[in-house]
């Protein structure tokens, strides 16, 4: 049987089913008010994407938050592309995955995680890998698992990743703590919301920590909040947060660091100088460093400086 094309109308809201939970209660999670900002000024401007899996009878695919947001406003009818009965289980994820990149700028890792595990329940294996570059991916396997393992983490964890708080890499570390101390993490990261490498820093420094001293994540920064500096900003505690814990993951490198920087301290250094220690102090070495403005400087003090080293 060839397959009907999709068609464009408007169908009453109440009509439409939404038939996944998981999707709903992230919908629920967060509610978009610059999304019902832009719906009451412009109007909806993108169809919702619903499948008719038997006749006149509608279940949403795609765009739960577009939906919530249509539902507070109590907008009777809605702009919907149908989706026919006859339409293929890879068509209609491939049509989610690309209904999640036209509505959001940044799509998020959670949906797509949860999209490929309902896939993998009813497609077969290269099918499956046929969704993968649509989400900007490498077609194997190992990819796949990567994104559902997210769906195993805590709730506040699984949340963060979907509103942007944390990192999917760094999310992807928690599954070696327990579900209590991943809460406890991702509350830590909502209050200072470390970016980049410093997300990625704190989680390694706290997991290493925890599991080699057998330590909750409560535990092992209770004494650490209690002692912290109230008259600091977030980002000066976030530092002396991960200072504090990279001193306790490497007491003697610590220890190391502060003999060489009072023995830098010491030489009272002028402006464009510097001293380098080895690569992790793996040796006694050091370096000097001079600074220049330009190779005219260095030319003109090169005479200087050679003879110097020679004598």
């Amino acid at each position: 049987m060839p397959l009907e094309p999709a068609s464009f109308r408007t169908l009453k809201h109440e009509g439409i089913e939404c038939p996944d939970p998981f999707l709903q209660s992230l919908a629920d999670a967060q509610v978009e008010s610059t999304l019902i900002d832009r719906l009451r000024q412009f109007g909806q401007t993108t169809p919702l994407l619903v499948w008719e899996d038997q006749p006149d009878h509608y279940l949403l695919l795609a765009d739960y938050p577009l939906q919530q947001a249509l539902a507070l406003l109590k907008i009777e009818w809605v702009l919907c592309r149908i989706l026919p009965p006859n339409t293929p289980a890879h068509l209609r994820f491939s049509l989610q995955i690309l209904h999640q990149q036209a509505a959001h700028a940044q799509p998020s890792p959670i949906v797509y995680a949860h999209l490929l595990r309902q896939a993998s329940q009813q497609l077969d294996k290269n099918e499956l890998l046929l969704l993968l570059p649509l989400m900007g991916c490498k077609p194997h396997h190992y990819v796949v698992e990567e994104h559902t393992n997210l769906l195993d983490l805590a709730p506040a964890a699984i949340g963060a990743i979907h509103q942007g708080i944390l990192a999917p890499k760094t999310g992807k570390l928690l599954k070696q703590l327990a579900h209590a101390d991943q809460e406890a993490l991702i509350g830590l990261l909502a209050t200072y919301r470390p970016g980049g490498s410093k997300q990625l820093k704190l989680v390694e420094l706290v997991i290493e920590l925890c599991l080699r001293h057998n330590r909750s994540v409560d535990q092992l920064l209770g004494e650490w909040q209690r002692r912290e500096h109230q008259q600091d900003n977030p980002p000066q505690q976030l530092q002396k947060l991960l200072q504090d814990l990279a001193a306790m993951t490497w007491p003697e490198r610590t220890k190391t660091e502060k003999r060489f920087q009072g023995f830098v301290d010491s030489l009272s250094l002028p402006e464009g100088v510097a001293v380098v220690p080895s690569t992790s102090f793996e040796d006694e070495s050091v370096e000097l460093r001079l600074r220049f403005a330009d190779s005219n400087i260095l030319q003109d003090k090169w005479e200087g400086i050679r003879t110097l080293l020679q004598s």
